[in-house]
């Protein structure tokens, strides 16, 4: 889901969801909205529709559970809607429907016939593809860092002196100061943590003051033209090479996906030799519709 619909989904469900917060459901239902409900297994399904990363998510934020009710909802909502229009009915909306159907059937068929069998790759290959990328794999040094900001503005320097006094006084607590004085709300949330970055994502004016930071040391106020930023370094890694067992999981990935893709141009490449392809070139302009009158 991209961020217009996550907003969509914030204020209008948001809204909708507490006006029948108070409702009682069934115990199979876990969400309504009017007459319109969502049962165990609707999100069942959505679930299994999910790609990889997304249950991923999924499975590491419980909360986003509510999240694909309540776009599930807002979706039979409009559905609904349409129906009642019979917005299905417009030609455009049919020629459409068609497009995507047809593209449905084409893609998952391809990846049906196409797919490696289920013992790809051997233990022989897996290997050989390590040896093979063992360079490119060499995961750069990092840093987890935290920090503190503050925005330019009138109050900026009453606002930094504040937070520099705070961190000096005794058994003063980055994460606190962070979380009640930093002005990036994202990692403020969180203490002001921003995560691993590696020394190539840091931005250029503060990666000589990171790289010589001891672990747990704070740096002094760093002014870009945004305002003033202080890191904490948290945690450091040296550059390495995982093992094997490390990526074992990303390199049978990667190459069942390489069969797949090979699988799939062998598959199409046999069919077309069996069907020829044949282009009537000079009737193709003929499908465009006039260009527009110069005025």
């Amino acid at each position: 889901m991209n961020s217009a619909k996550k907003t969509f989904s914030t204020s209008v469900l948001g809204l909708l969801w507490m006006l029948s917060a108070a409702m009682p459901l069934p115990a199979e239902t876990l969400g309504s909205l009017g007459a319109l409900d969502v049962q165990v297994e609707d999100l069942q399904r959505a679930v299994a529709s999910l790609e990889a990363g997304q249950l991923e998510s999924v499975r590491r934020d419980p909360a986003m559970l509510e999240q694909l009710v309540r776009s599930l909802l807002v979706q039979r909502l409009v559905l609904q809607q349409a129906m009642e229009q019979n917005w299905h009915q417009q030609p455009a909306v049919v020629a459409k429907l068609e497009r995507v159907r047809d593209s449905t059937l084409t893609e998952t068929y391809l990846e049906s016939v196409s797919q490696p069998p289920p013992d790809y790759p051997t233990e022989a290959e897996v290997r050989q593809a390590y040896e093979k990328t063992r360079e490119s794999l060499i995961q750069p040094r990092s840093f987890r860092l935290a920090q503190i900001f503050i925005a330019q503005g009138p109050d900026s320097e009453k606002n930094l002196a504040k937070v520099e006094a705070l961190l000096k006084a005794e058994k003063a607590d980055f994460a606190d100061v962070a979380g009640k004085h930093s002005q990036e709300t994202l990692s403020a949330a969180h203490g002001g943590e921003i995560g691993w970055v590696t020394e190539a994502q840091i931005q250029p004016e503060f990666r000589e003051p990171v790289t010589r930071l001891k672990l747990h040391e704070i740096s002094p106020p760093l002014e870009l033209k945004d305002g003033w930023h202080i890191l904490k370094l948290l945690d450091a890694r040296a550059a390495f090479t995982p093992t094997l067992e490390q990526v074992r999981a990303q390199l049978v990935k990667q190459l069942r996906q390489e069969k797949l893709s090979a699988n799939t141009q062998a598959y199409l490449s046999r069919l077309l030799k069996e069907h020829p392809l044949e282009l009537n070139k000079s009737a193709l302009p003929q499908v465009l519709p006039a260009a527009p009158a110069n005025p």
